[in-house]
Parts: structure tokens; sequence; C-alpha cells
């Protein structure tokens, strides 16, 4: 049977056989539907989400990877929960879990179960849908074997009483390792819950042992701990992965450590679907008042889905069966060898996934999220690999391989620069305030680098690199004026100037550690608001700012008096400097020759205690920094 589905499978993927083997297109193109020797990426799902065994889950993530599963139990011991009768357990778990990254999975649970003791009344519990909200985030170290992570749940029980309220919400944290030694896994689990679940207990009693194990009720917080240890090997196209976990849930004051040990069996089928089978079993005998007993054992099943929904993940992993169902039909020659390498980054070191890899006379291979690669069955002798990605220059390396052994080779791409933006065109007038062209004006683009250059008739036409950029126009007698403007690729923007005459009155002087104003910035009363009479004193200040590139940083410095909350002034102070930033800003300073601080009333220069000394304080200052 087993030989008639290689068969059949290899029939049904002959055509993205023959696909795979024509000629791949460019880097621009994406990567090709090359033949590509990997790990397939299967694992099972954990109760209460997460990748994991049974109860013990797993720090390694599956990314761009979609799960479903469903878990049952039920067990029969006699007077667990009461001194007599019977007690009688049916429980359902149903979940889903997606990890959109290499580094992030969430998962959804939602848990019922059914609880009789015929010697408790009422003699049935029911609990529906309760619900575990469960997040993970983690990385994998040390080429992959080791696998780290921090996760976190929600424990929701259902909806209580007339209203419907929900109390008892639970969350729990912990970290998870998990490492790899081929074919074995190993997992240490750690984690703490804050167990509100006491809420639920039947009101004016001190405690229902029966109603604390049907509805999962545990009066202490939680110290919990799991082991875990499986074995994965592959007969006949299915995988068999047997398992042994060892479980605690240690709650803190009781003097109780109840755990269990669970050994089990997955078995995987056919691709995507994952069965288990487990007992566990119950370690603890008696708990104390207050933490739900152990039953003597719990036999476990669980179903579960897996798919990827990453289409090119998809096209790879199918790749691989069709690989691996050939490989058994076909003995492979002892007399070839295998080619391993790793493509990373020539600067940074890191590796570079989805590097097209190829060498002459074999399929082209595609590296995966660590880097690495595979290229077995190559004839023995000298032999050069490439390897391409788009953004990168490509690169070449050489080396020999010897019939029976394995050759690691390293290939380090050097990335490209980005390319140069597209130009845009700059294009106005510049004329007075009595709208007469300034023929003797100069246009500058500093951003990019334009140095003044004059146009005659007042107008001017430039061409600049696109994006954000900052523009000036300055002419004999009058104030130099800046704007910022957004430019995109191949776009015309039009900008006129209207420039302003130097005044007769100088309201701002140039000195080596300031620049200097005769006047204040005025505020609208304990606001940032810039009062409209201190614009002429602002363009001023812009001018001088433009006309002095010598000023590479300018610290905007906002003071109260100390009328009102010390906060309070600080606040505003803070604000009042930003605001005069922004204005200067918007009449063309470059943002990296400006810094906006706040002292508030912390360096008064006159008296606070008269109407003078307080008009004083309240003022803005421009301090040179460099």
């Amino acid at each position: 049977m087993a030989r008639v589905r290689s068969l059949l499978l290899v029939a049904l993927c002959g055509p993205l056989a023959a696909w795979a083997e024509e000629p791949a297109p460019s880097a621009a193109e994406g990567p090709p539907p090359a033949e590509v020797k990997a790990q397939r990426l299967d694992d099972g799902r954990s109760q209460y989400g997460g990748v994991g065994l049974s109860r013990v889950r797993s720090a390694s993530i599956l990314p761009r990877s979609i799960a479903v599963s469903a878990h049952g139990g039920t067990f029969q011991q006699g007077a667990l929960t009461a001194s007599a009768g019977v007690d009688q357990h049916r429980l359902m778990l149903v979940g889903a879990a997606v990890a959109p990254t290499s580094w992030l999975e969430l998962a959804i649970t939602s848990r019922s179960s059914t609880h009789d003791q015929s010697f408790s009344t009422p003699s049935r519990l029911v609990r529906l849908n309760e619900v575990f909200l469960y997040g993970k985030g983690g990385t994998e170290v040390s080429g992959g074997a080791l696998a780290l992570a921090l996760e976190g749940s929600l424990r929701i029980p259902p909806p209580m009483g007339t209203w419907g309220q929900v109390v008892g919400v639970s969350p729990q944290v912990g970290g998870l390792v998990t490492y790899s030694m081929q074919p074995f896994r190993f997992h240490l689990n750690a984690g703490f819950t804050a167990d509100n679940t006491k809420a639920l207990a039947a009101p004016g009693t001190n405690t229902d042992p029966t109603r604390e194990y049907a509805l999962g009720i545990t009066k202490y917080n939680q110290v919990s701990l799991g082991l875990g240890a499986e074995g994965r090997w592959s007969f006949g196209g299915a995988q068999l992965t047997p398992f042994v976990e060892w479980t605690m849930d240690a709650p803190l004051g009781s003097g109780s450590m109840p755990s269990r040990l669970t050994p089990g069996v997955r078995v995987r089928p056919w691709r995507g679907f994952i069965l288990d089978a487990a007992v566990e079993l119950g370690l603890t005998r008696g708990t104390p008042a207050g933490v739900p007993a152990v039953p003597a054992y719990m036999a476990m099943v669980a179903l579960g889905y897996q798919a990827f929904f990453d289409p090119e993940r998809e096209l790879v992993e199918r790749t691989i069966e069709r690989t691996i169902e050939k490989e058994k039909l076909v003995e492979r020659a002892p007399s070839k060898g295998t080619v391993r390498g790793v493509v990373h980054d020539a600067a940074t070191g890191k590796p570079i996934s989805d590097a097209i890899v190829t060498l002459p006379g074999k399929p082209r291979v595609l590296a995966g999220e660590d880097g690495k690669f595979e290229i077995p069955e190559v004839e023995p002798g000298p032999l050069k690999v490439k390897a391409e990605r788009k953004d990168y220059a490509s690169g070449e390396v050489g080396g020999t391989v010897a019939a029976g052994k394995e050759i690691h080779l390293e290939l380090a791409l050097k990335a490209l620069p980005p390319p140069p933006p597209a130009p845009a065109t700059l294009k106005g007038t510049v004329v007075s305030e009595t709208d007469k062209p300034l023929t003797a004006a100069e246009v500058s683009v500093p951003s990019a680098g334009l140095a003044p250059k004059s146009f005659a008739g007042g107008e001017y036409q430039l061409d600049t690199s696109s994006g954000e950029i900052t523009i000036e126009a300055s002419a004999a007698g009058h104030l130099k004026q800046g704007r910022r403007l957004v430019a995109r690729p191949g776009e015309t923007v039009v900008a006129d100037f209207v420039l302003k005459a130097v005044p007769k009155k100088t309201l701002v002087v140039l000195r080596k550690d300031k620049i200097e104003i005769k006047k204040q910035v005025h505020f609208a009363t304990n606001k940032d608001v810039i009062l409209p009479d201190s614009g002429q004193l602002l363009d001023q200040v812009a001018a001088t700012i433009l006309e002095n590139v010598q000023l590479e940083l300018i610290r905007i410095e906002g003071h109260t008096d100390s009328q009102g909350d010390d906060a309070y002034n600080q606040d505003l102070s803070e604000r009042r400097a930003r605001s005069v930033e922004r204005a200067l800003l918007e009449r063309g300073v470059s943002i990296s020759r400006l810094s906006a601080v706040g002292f508030g009333e912390s360096k008064p220069i006159a008296n606070n205690k008269t109407v003078p000394g307080r008009a004083l304080n309240r003022r803005v200052e421009f301090m040179i920094e460099k």
C-alpha cells in the first residue's frame, strides 16, 4: 500500500517536477520553484494553545502557519472528590493557532467538560466554553538547535449568574526552552498563574471538592513546571513521535505539589494531519482543601491539522515531499558527494534567506530562513557554487567534493547601494513685497548640495533630487527666506518667494554664544500660541540662521516667571519652545539645526516679585550650541 501511495504521489507531482526543472526566472521575478531539500516543519498542539506535546509546550514557532486541533479526555474513579460514589469526567478542548511571523504565535482554545459524581449534589456539573487566550514570542539560537520563548495566557471562565457576569479571569506568564538533537527534542516550561478562580466557588461554603474539580477552581496562586522529551522517526511515509512529559502545578502556600506523568505517542499519517494518544498518570494522592484532586489516570486523544499560508513555502513543502518519494524509488549512487553551505551578508554576517543557489548541472535550491542550503548527489571533483538575491551582488565560491563526502561552503553577498532618487524640477518667481521681480536673486537647495545660483528676471528653474528638500532664496537688501517642500520623482514643484526688505530697525544681533533679540516673542496668556506681532521678529531670526551657515545647532530655550505651579510652568516653557521651533521650520530652517528645551521658572534673570521682573523672566532665548 505504501508503494502504491508513493507511485501515485510521484505521478501527481510529475508536471510540477517538469516545471521545476525549467530555467528559473530572474531574481527580480522572485525565487524559482526549485527542488529544495529541507526538514519538514510539522508539530502538534498542546491542550491550551501553542506548539507542544500534551500539557508541555514547545518554545519553537512555525512561521506563517495556521493550525486547528481538538483534544478529548476521560476517566472514571471511585470516591475521588467525595467520600463515596463514582467520579466520571469527560473533557473536550477545541482550539486554533496562527504564527504570522517567525517570532510570534497566537492561539485561542475553548474548554468544555461534564463531571458526574453520584454521591454529590448536584450529581452532574457542566462547564461550557471556558476560553483560553494564548500568546508566545520567541527566537532560535545556536543554528536553530536552541529555542527560547516567553508566553502569556488568559483564562476566561464562562459567564455566570443572572446577568452573565464573567468572574475568575486568571492570567499566566512563563518561559519556555526547547533543545533539539536529532532525532530527539527536549522541553522545559516554567510559569506563574495569578489564579482568581476562587470567585467561582459556591457562595457560603468553605470547600466543595467535586465543584472545585469540575470547574477547575484553585484557591491559591500557582507555580507550574513542565519537562518533556520526544523522539521523531519515519516509517513508510508516516512519522511516529513517542513522548513523555512530567508536569506539576504547585499552589503557593497549600503545602501540596500535584503532579502528573504522561506517556504518549504522536502519529503523522499524512501531510498536515496529527493524531495523539496519551495517558495522564496522577502522581499525587489526596490534596488539601482549595486544591483540585488529581485523578489516578486520564485517557487523552487529540486530532489536529496544520497548514502554511505562505504560497512559496507551500510549494517548497510539496516539492520536498515529491523529492523524498523519488529518493525512495531510486537508489543513491554511493560514489557522489554532498554540498552544504550557508549564505550570509558580507558586512553583518547575518544569514540571507531565500537566496537562489546554483551549481551547474543541478537544480537550483533556495536557502532557508537560516541561510543554509544543501545540494546532494554531486559528482566528485572541483566545482563552483553561485548565490543570488535581490538587493545583493551575486557571489561565487569554489571547492572540491569527494565521493561519499560532504563539503561546506560559505557565500558572502555584498548588499547593493540603494538607487539614487529620481530627479524633480523646482520653478517659481522671486519678488519683493511690492511684487517687483528681484533680478539679482539667488536660489539654492542646501539639502541636495546645490549652491546658490542667480537667475535673471526674477524667475528660476532647477533640477534637484526628489523627496523632502529645503529651498532658499536671497537677494541684496532683503531677508533670506527658506521653505521645506516634498518633491516626487519626475514632478515639477512651483515655489514662489516674496522676500521682505531688511527692516530699518534690526531686532536681531548675532553674538558669539547666542542670537540676541531686542524684543520678546509674544504668546497668548498661559498658552503656546505665538501672537502675530512676533512674525517680523521670527522672520529676522530665521534669516540670521539661514545666512550664517556656520551656525550648526541653535538651542531654543523657553522660560517662565514663578507664578503658578512648577510643573505647569515647566510644561508651558517646553510647549512655547516647540512652538518657536515650528515657526522657524516653517520659515525654511532645517530641523537638524534646531533643538527646543524648556526650563520653566528655574533660570530667572530678574526679580519675580515685581511686574517688570516677571515680564523679563517670561522669555525665549536662542543659544548657539555648535
